[in-house]
């Protein structure tokens, strides 16, 4: 089954995915689920081990490191992408300020897709990226 034109477009436009070819944003798109939540939902829950990303489509959460809010996500962001390659414990609490349309990525499915190899490399160029800005200063809190 081929994946949405509309979900592969709105994969591409994310920072963490900007790196990946047409082939490997239509693999993604794939495994992707649609998934729907209320405000006040909370997304991901610090000190927890979980193994799902999630991509914000529409809609704001709150991000929060021992009960304070450090940053807010909004259509375009992952939120637990490092979930997918460590299967650690969340480092933030994430809560849904707003009602949100999010994509579900699920590391067992997304495991499938590193094993092409492609996929793996631009993720983890896109990664890479985002240490080095931490290094100096110039990121946001990396992982939620």
């Amino acid at each position: 089954m081929a994946a949405d034109k509309s979900t592969i477009e709105h994969l591409a436009s994310v920072e963490l995915f900007r790196r990946c070819s047409p082939k490997d944003l239509e693999a993604l798109a794939g495994i992707v689920d649609d998934l729907a939540v209320p405000a006040g939902t909370v997304l991901c829950d610090q000190g927890r081990v979980a193994d799902d990303c999630y991509v914000v489509r529409d809609g704001q959460a709150d991000v929060s490191v021992g009960g304070q809010v450090v940053a807010t996500v909004g259509p375009g962001e992952s939120i637990g992408e490092m979930a997918l390659l460590d299967h650690l414990p969340r480092s933030a609490t994430v809560t849904a300020r707003t009602p949100m349309h999010l994509y579900v990525i699920g590391a067992a499915r997304f495991n499938e897709l590193l094993d092409s190899g492609a996929i793996a490399r631009a993720l983890l160029e896109q990664l890479s990226l985002r240490v080095r800005d931490l290094e100096v200063g110039r990121g946001r809190l990396a992982s939620y």
